[in-house]
């Protein structure tokens, strides 16, 4: 039904008729018109579905009516309300008998349906179109409320793309330069030092940039999976590796137990890391310095079945019920280890809503405060082969064969001159050629006038973006066989559409790891 958001309250307060006899018709008017009640008399059945296409109060037509082309226009027309919205219909009927009382079910497919008797009582019926239009009323309150709703998301999802944004430039300036230092093997401990705080305080960052941007895409429906054969035991190794920076901050120990058998999965990769990284840092956030993390993995019949086991502060059983909802934080009076508690509270529902994205199942367990928690993962086994689906694109292919060499040209094309020029020295120390513009039009005459392999670009450049920087670069003779890759801190989904549309080939998001990267110019 066409009822249009931004209807006046008096369009909405119609009350439409069809009575079985033009007599019937003027007496149901006239009871209304005396209530002070708004009505309109639709003449044959065609009227009526055009004033249905509007929007209305209550709907009042005769019983009989219902089984010709009136019905199947109602139908036709209820079938197209929205969600929130059940228009009621007041069916006037010849007597309410027991046979009439027991067909109710017939009415089932209109919804909202009010019955009265003929010949029409001025008081019941009256009385009955006004309980109609009360709920009616109530109905739009609730579309209302709808509306608002989906406008703070909207605003809330617009905030966190942009929030994501500006602070991934920053970070990513940060991360390189912190690398840049590395590189040049500074031997003074307090240096080395400092370089250790950047580097773990710089990945933290991004961690949560990252679980903030995921739980919003999640919420909207807008995150897949990049699914492929994997073994489990490989991608529980990665994530010990990843997480080990912070559990030697702490001097916490991983105990590790990955059994013998093999644990094939159907899964992303990427994903799969960081659900059980969630999970470590979480079991390390609420365990005490010096404690014990156990982390196994075995398969059963069918399913890998992951532990990780802490010695922390364990759990309520109310937090137990609750700790898995979108920014929940446990009472910060439960237990005792309060120095590195803090976060978002999204990492564990990011990590249930990825579990769950892989047809598998989370649990939270606890003996109670005091007494430690363990999380339990369990996912299906899968020794489906590798298909084609999860091999690189063809052109992408075709790049990578044409470009075999480590060493690439690089145009670099980045506006944050901090971020620019440590990625520009990196990627020189990694043997490449590299030549940096800091604009749109001076990446277009950059890439004229030195024909790159690779063009690594930023999206949200002044005047001309990186979107129509790649369009352009398209177009420029000689650059058919360009790889271009955008590495930007615009992550959302639309942004990777636009990018695939400007002809874009990888889209990354700041703060990039440096294999990562390497692998995107190398076409892998």
């Amino acid at each position: 039904m066409a009822d249009s958001i931004h209807s006046t309250s008096r369009s909405a307060e119609r009350i439409l008729i069809l009575a079985p006899t033009p007599s019937d018709a003027s007496l149901c008017e006239r009871f209304l018109r005396e209530a002070q009640l708004q009505s309109e008399i639709c003449a044959d059945t065609a009227a009526l579905c055009a004033a249905l296409e509007q929007p209305a109060g209550a709907l009042v037509v005769a019983g009989e009516a219902l089984r010709g082309d009136v019905g199947a226009c109602i139908r036709e027309q209820f079938s197209r309300q929205e969600t929130w919205s059940s228009l009621p219909l007041i069916v006037l009927t010849r007597r309410l008998a027991k046979a009439s009382l027991e067909a109710l079910d017939d009415y089932d497919i209109y919804g909202h349906v009010r019955l009265i008797e003929r010949p029409v009582n001025r008081t019941v019926f009256v009385n009955g179109v006004k309980m109609a239009l009360r709920e009616r009323r109530q109905q739009y309150r609730i579309r209302d409320l709808l509306d608002e709703r989906a406008e703070h998301v909207a605003q809330r999802d617009e905030f966190l793309a942009t929030l994501g944004h500006e602070l991934r430039n920053p970070l990513a300036a940060i991360m390189t330069c912190g690398e840049v230092l590395e590189s040049l093997q500074l031997e003074a401990p307090p240096a080395s030092r400092c370089l250790s705080v950047i580097a773990t305080q710089a990945m933290q960052i991004k961690r949560l940039l990252d679980d903030l941007s995921d739980v919003s895409r999640i919420a909207r429906r807008k995150l897949s999976l990049q699914c492929e054969p994997l073994e489990l035991a490989t991608a529980l190794q990665d994530v010990v590796v990843q997480a080990q920076s912070t559990l030697e901050a702490r001097n916490q120990r991983l105990e590790l137990d990955l059994g013998d058998d093999s644990m094939a999965l159907l899964a992303d990769a990427t994903r799969l890391r960081q659900i059980f990284a969630n999970l470590l840092v979480n079991a390390s956030r609420y365990s005490p310095d010096a404690s014990l993390i156990r982390l196994s993995a075995r398969a059963r019949d069918g399913l890998a079945e992951v532990c990780i086991r802490d010695q922390g502060v364990g759990m309520s059983a109310e937090t137990q019920a609750r700790i898995f909802e979108p920014f929940f934080q446990a009472p910060q009076g439960e237990g005792e280890a309060q120095t590195s508690r803090s976060g978002l509270g999204v990492g564990l529902t990011l990590a249930r809503s990825l579990v769950e994205l892989h047809a598998g199942t989370i649990h939270a367990e606890s003996d109670g405060l005091g007494k430690g928690s363990q999380f339990r993962v369990v996912l299906p086994l899968q020794t489906a082969p590798r298909t084609e689906a999860s091999q690189p694109p063809p052109g992408q292919r075709a790049r990578a064969r044409r470009h075999p060499s480590s060493s690439q040209r690089i145009l670099l094309i980045e506006d944050n001159l901090d971020f620019g020029s440590g990625l520009k020295r990196l990627l020189e120390q990694r043997g490449h050629e590299v030549v940096l513009a800091h604009d749109g039009p001076g990446g277009l005459s950059a890439a004229e006038s030195h024909r790159p392999d690779v063009v690594v670009l930023d999206i949200g450049l002044p005047g001309l973006d990186g979107y129509e920087v790649a369009a352009r670069l398209r177009r420029l003779v000689g650059c058919d066989d360009l790889r271009v890759i955008a590495v930007t801190g615009f992550g959302r989904d639309v942004d990777r559409h636009r990018s695939h549309r400007a002809g874009i080939d990888r889209h990354l998001v700041k703060p990039v790891a440096m294999p990562e990267l390497e692998a995107a110019i190398a076409g892998r």
